[in-house]
């Protein structure tokens, strides 16, 4: 029988400016899980891929980029 452990992760968000527009970046120790940039009401999502997906809000950009980390890397 396979007992699955619960992990606590640590997802860094780091802003700084790029081309002088304000960029979020998450990072899961040394590993870049992707940007997110807000243009006007919407949020873009930039995945390490180089695809990019949009969002609502800043909250639901973060959880995609979560998500997508945990699908490619489980």
């Amino acid at each position: 029988m396979k007992v699955k452990k619960e992990k606590n992760i640590e997802v860094i968000e780091e802003e700084k400016k790029v081309n002088g527009v304000v960029v979020s970046q998450l990072t899961l120790g040394k590993e870049s899980l992707g940007t997110i940039q807000q243009e006007g009401k919407r949020y873009v999502v930039h995945f390490p891929s180089g695809e990019e997906t949009h969002t609502t809000n800043k909250t639901a950009a973060i959880d995609t980029l979560i998500r997508e980390f945990h699908l490619h890397h489980s």
